[in-house]
């Protein structure tokens, strides 16, 4: 159903036009080199409003009064690109390669979910590559009816990768795993002789929580618990996406945290991309409720596995000066793992 509502809608644009903030996300997000200078440029734009906590003191005036329900994070100082060539581990006889697919939000926003992913994969005999070639996964223009745009940006990623000889191609952003799985076969089925190569790629993208818990098989013994009072947030990409439900609840068990489960765990948070930006009323409901039911569990900590759901999830807390601190699962895990 959301193809077909799409597929509508991008025939509509191609014969009534394209709106312009559309128009204009399709050629940046085109241009790889043009979209990472604009990002590392808005690290340096934000200053005057940024705080040392990472928050955007205001904010930005397009986002307008409606917005005000939540704040939004500062870009990083850094991006993982450029930390990954000084923190790379060697990792010797590693039972597993993978390749890490950051999506833009991690690698410019939350680099240290990244970093904590390369530290809990070293430990468990994961040797990794990060093709610097890689883009935003495309799904911001395909939900804006730019196919066109959405096509050229799964070749490049496509191309990132395909050389390098991998077992997994490994995501901590559900939206950008369900993305590269399910919809670049689908936006580039009309060429005959991409065909295997997009099978190859799709075939090895899988999500966070699924390759710790499917692949790695992390036990209790890897981890020092602090039976900490946790909850959970499930993104839509992950649980209806990816039809993935008990892995990232079974790993906060097995790392010694104390999980409690919320009303409506797997209702969105309102944040949706482009959604949030459009129908801010209706994001702000949804977003109440969600953190009305997770201050209901009296957890200490909210967990979830996409980094689109940390901005939106952690704003709002945060908004309404809650106690409750939001991470994503890797950072909660990597921070109880078993010193050695």
């Amino acid at each position: 159903m959301p193809r077909l509502i799409k597929e509508i809608h991008v025939r509509i644009q191609d014969k009534d036009g394209h709106p312009l903030p559309s128009l204009l996300l399709a050629k940046i997000l085109r241009n790889r080199k043009l979209f990472h200078t604009l990002l590392r440029t808005a690290k340096w734009a934000q200053k005057p409003v940024a705080d040392q906590d990472g928050l955007l003191r205001h904010l930005p005036m397009m986002f307008f009064k409606q917005h005000d329900f939540k704040v939004l994070p500062a870009i990083a100082e850094k991006p993982f690109r450029d930390l990954w060539p000084d923190i790379k581990p060697h990792v010797s006889n590693p039972k597993h390669k993978v390749g890490l697919f950051s999506g833009c939000v991690q690698d410019f926003v939350y680099p240290e979910q990244l970093q904590a992913a390369v530290e809990l994969f070293a430990e468990h005999g994961v040797d990794m590559v990060f093709p610097m070639k890689q883009t935003c996964c495309g799904l911001p223009v395909q939900m804006m009816g730019e196919m066109k745009a959405s096509r050229d940006v799964a070749l490049q990623n496509i191309g990132a990768f395909e050389r390098e000889s991998v077992d997994y191609i490994v995501t901590l952003c559900a939206s950008c795993a369900s993305h590269l799985k399910h919809n670049y076969p689908e936006l580039l089925k009309d060429d005959d002789k991409l065909q295997e190569k997009v099978k190859q790629f799709t075939e090895k993208v899988i999500d966070l929580s699924s390759f710790v818990h499917d692949v790695l098989q992390v036990k209790p013994e890897d981890f020092e618990g602090d039976g900490k009072k946790v909850t959970y947030h499930s993104p839509c990409h992950l649980c209806r996406g990816l039809d993935v439900h008990e892995a990232p609840r079974n790993l906060m068990r097995s790392a010694g945290m104390d999980y409690i489960e919320s009303a409506d765990e797997e209702v969105c948070c309102g944040f949706g991309g482009t959604y949030s930006a459009k129908f801010p009323e209706l994001s702000e409901q949804l977003l109440k409720n969600k953190l009305d039911n997770v201050e209901a569990t009296g957890a200490e900590l909210l967990l979830t596995d996409c980094p689109g759901c940390v901005m939106q999830l952690k704003g709002g807390l945060v908004k309404r000066g809650s106690k409750v601190q939001v991470a994503h699962t890797i950072e909660a895990l990597a921070a109880r793992k078993k010193k050695t």
